[in-house]
């Protein structure tokens, strides 16, 4: 067979499928054991996809019992072991992800009377055909499926006898081929079932419907005779009534001899499947099977899920009057910039802590969340700290420690005013060790004036930062967190004051409008006591506006919790698709590696002894320490408890002669030169704005949060089973399978589950 069916309004490769192709598992082999068919059932509902309802339709003729190839069994016995080792596989994923019929055909002695057997058959053939096994209760009161009803499959096969065989091998014969009579009995059923279950044929959202048949010999008349005659008896009349009125593919698997007969793959043409399956042998036949299993698990319609879970950029004023109150600078915990990185990370009720209603879940585990700064222009002091990304907290709260990038001898206290020299550094290449870029920053702190000043207000150029970050974020998502045309962006702008003297209303606007024709809507919050003049309310509500189409204002924040308050609001206005796979950020912080990151409580302050950062770790301003900066000799501390020139740190923690920064020399942000690794300043081009942010999402497989196609249940604490589709079992074929016969009725064991 060359092709399977290829309808393309149906055939859609799920995401769920996609996602297993790419773990593997290895099926069993001639010698394993075969796990229980049943056991635990996924319930449908609107984030899985539609279960099948499939109909075996098995040859049960006598030339069933004669020998298969060179094989020891027969064709029915290597039959009954296919089917069995399809319910039975891998925890039994086949019969637990679709619904399953199976029915035996022979032939009708007398099709003018109703209930005519064959004599000498005791299986149950009645008018041509049994009904082992039905995917649906037709006598019930509500006409309920039947879930996982593998067992009873298997069951019907080890209690039916071998077709008629009285002549012995070479010679079997007492039971026809009439196939017709069976495809045309597996129509009636489909349109019973169709009728008691109307859910099932909404446009649009239809439920699969199909057929196997496995058998090894020519068609007959519904007496079993005359072999393929007369033409009102060709199965291929009701084939093609199917798939061409309804779409019903019929598969043909066909057994031994039947391969090289034109009438299987007339009867697959006729069904939309193209070609037969040809099983000379029982190893083929495995196969075969595992191939239509594949067809159908291409063609099963996974209900629709984003492509991925929100973005959010937050874009942190860092200009100088962050770090003061009043004329005066700040105490720890009574700064501007303080009680923004409370409210955004570091405080108990921050904007990763906020809980989404609807789904009982924090924000952290709903969304992947960025953080952006900007400030002064010569040199440029925006810039990305931390790129989107999943569980981000305990990196937003670092990045934003004032303790992070306070390092002798430029600082040695981050709250004790005018002139602090910040030293900025990435925190997946120091401790605590980030799997994704995270950088430090602070608003600069010149001296000068008895307050913080040096970083000014430029909007327009932290916004531009944000759009040239979009656009290189679109263009080339991580692998491990896909998003497409369809995710959600949105940014939040905090800012404690005007722009006036710094950014022209045309620039702020021109960069909200570009934003907000990319789909991407910018909230406003106008933060902290700076912004009660008239002119400050106009500049708020006009960014609002520009950056929502008109159809938002801004929000007024004095304190911690307002602001709290405000991203809270923000918050309720996106939309969750609540069939997505989010993240559990209380189990795995910043999940990418095994390797589980600190805590904030083991965050320790930048100018102690431990964590004070040498020349070889430190990021200055322009990314490396040079020779320039390094103390001398002479500048290293004297003899009583001090280092020699030779470069170890001294108990108070100040660098060595050989590895640490001068009070002259050391690099800051706002001071000659700029960021030197174009990971998100202006004048970078837009595949490099964000790159530090593309680091870390490397590592082992991890699901959390990949995206939002359909959520798939994890293991369960009692069985430790994944729940897994069905289609992974065609993915490696069915060969090899072999044995089930006796194995399934002694001992049983579950077989691994893959994760």
């Amino acid at each position: 067979m060359d092709r399977l069916w290829q309808d393309p309004k149906k055939r859609r490769v799920a995401a769920q499928l996609a996602m297993l192709g790419a773990i593997g598992v290895g099926l069993l082999s001639a010698n394993d054991e075969f796990a229980q068919a049943g056991g635990d059932c996924f319930t449908e509902n609107e984030c899985t996809f539609k279960k099948p309802n499939f109909m075996i339709v098995l040859d049960y003729s006598s030339s069933m019992s004669e020998p298969f190839g060179a094989a020891d069994e027969t064709r029915w016995q290597v039959a009954v072991d296919a089917i069995t080792a399809l319910m039975t596989t891998n925890g039994g994923y086949f019969q637990e992800n679709m619904r399953v019929g199976l029915m035996r055909f022979g032939h009708d002695d007398d099709p003018d009377v109703s209930g005519t057997t064959i004599p000498g058959d005791s299986s149950g053939i009645i008018d041509g055909q049994a009904l082992d096994v039905h995917w649906y209760d037709r006598e019930g009161e509500d006409q309920s499926y039947l879930e996982c009803n593998g067992e009873a499959i298997i069951a019907a096969l080890q209690t039916t006898p071998a077709p008629l065989c009285p002549g012995g091998p070479g010679a079997c014969s007492g039971i026809g081929t009439w196939t017709k009579g069976a495809m045309d009995f597996t129509a009636a059923l489909i349109a019973e079932s169709k009728a008691a279950h109307p859910e099932d044929t909404v446009p649009g959202d239809e439920r699969f419907y199909g057929l196997m048949v496995i058998t090894d010999g020519a068609w007959t008349a519904a007496e079993g005779t005359p072999v393929l005659s007369p033409p009102e008896d060709n199965p291929a009349i009701t084939a093609a009534a199917l798939f061409d009125g309804q779409g019903i593919p019929t598969y043909v698997v066909a057994v031994a001899d039947a391969g090289d007969l034109p009438f299987a793959n007339e009867l697959a043409e006729a069904g939309g499947t193209n070609e037969s399956l040809a099983a000379a042998n029982p190893t083929e036949l495995f196969q075969a099977m595992g191939a239509v299993v594949q067809d159908i698990a291409d063609q099963v319609v996974v209900p629709e899920c984003t492509a991925g879970l929100p973005r959010v950029m937050v874009l942190l004023d860092a200009s100088s009057s962050m770090l003061n109150v009043g004329e005066q600078p700040g105490e720890p915990g009574q700064t501007g910039w303080d009680l923004a990185r409370e409210a955004l990370a570091a405080g108990d009720n921050s904007l990763f802590d906020v809980e989404v209603e609807n789904l009982g879940r924090p924000v952290e585990d709903l969304i992947h969340l960025g953080l952006a700064v900007f400030g002064g222009d010569d040199p440029a002091e925006e810039r990305v700290l931390v790129q989107y990304g999943p569980c981000m907290q305990d990196n937003f709260a670092w990045a934003l420690d004032p303790s992070t990038s306070c390092a002798e001898p430029g600082c040695d206290d981050p709250w004790g005013g005018p002139p602090i020299l910040w030293s900025f550094v990435d925190g997946s290449t120091v401790s605590p060790f980030f799997d994704q870029a995270t950088h430090s920053h602070m608003p600069a702190c010149e001296a000068g004036f008895p307050f913080c000043t040096g970083s000014g207000t430029y909007t327009h150029r932290g916004l531009e930062l944000v759009f040239d970050n979009l656009l290189a974020y679109r263009a080339d998502p991580p692998d491990l967190y896909p998003a497409d045309e369809d995710t959600q962006y949105v940014n939040v702008l905090i800012t404690d004051g005007q722009y006036s003297g710094y950014s022209t209303d045309a620039q702020v606007q021109g960069a909200l409008e570009a934003l907000f024709a990319e789909g991407v809507v910018t909230h406003v919050i106008g933060f902290g006591d700076n912004l009660g003049s008239a002119e400050a309310q106009l500049q708020l509500m006009n960014m609002a506006a520009w950056g929502s189409g008109g159809q938002q204002g801004p929000f007024d924040a004095d304190t911690q919790a307002e602001l709290e308050a405000a991203l809270g609001a923000i918050i309720e206005d996106i939309e969750f698709d609540p069939c997505c796979a989010f993240n559990d950020c209380s189990e795995n912080p910043e999940p990418t590696t095994e390797e589980p990151d600190p805590g904030m409580d083991s965050f320790g302050t930048a100018d102690t002894a431990d964590s004070a950062d040498t020349a070889d770790s430190a990021d200055t301003a322009d990314g490396a320490d040079t020779a320039d900066g390094a103390d001398s000799a002479e500048g290293a501390d004297s003899a009583e408890g001090a280092d020699s020139a030779e470069g170890a740190d001294s108990a108070d923690g100040a660098d060595s002669a050989e590895g640490a920064d001068s009070a002259e020399g050391a690099d800051s942000g706002w001071e000659d030169g700029g960021w030197e690794d174009g990971d998100g300043t202006a004048g970078d081009s837009a595949d490099e704005v964000g790159e530090g942010g593309d680091a870390g999402f490397g590592g082992e497989f991890n699901p959390n949060g990949r995206g939002c196609g359909c959520a798939l249940e994890q293991a369960d604490a009692a069985g430790g089973r994944g729940r897994v589709p069905w289609a992974l079992l065609a993915l490696f074929g069915l060969a090899g399978l072999r044995g089930v016969r006796g194995q399934t009725r002694g001992s049983r064991r579950r077989v691994r589950s893959p994760r």
